[in-house]
């Protein structure tokens, strides 16, 4: 299953008390270690797009929107 959402890794600051994870309820946005970037579980997101005005960074974005650059 393809995400409906993703984090843009240049824009996220990979926050200790991400806000875009505290107000997903279905808890889709995981980050697996302290530091990484958070991922979004296609299989959890209910595609409520709260997450998205929630990051004060702008990092969670509509993936059929825009296409994302990888990590470098």
């Amino acid at each position: 299953m393809q995400p409906i959402l993703q984090i843009d890794s240049r824009a996220c600051q990979t926050c200790a008390r991400c806000v875009a994870r505290q107000v997903c309820k279905p808890r889709a946005i995981v980050q697996l270690e302290p530091g990484d970037l958070p991922i979004v579980d296609a299989t959890r997101c209910r595609s409520c797009m709260a997450c998205i005005p929630a990051c004060p960074f702008g990092a969670v974005r509509r993936a059929d929107r825009e296409r994302l650059a990888p990590a470098v």
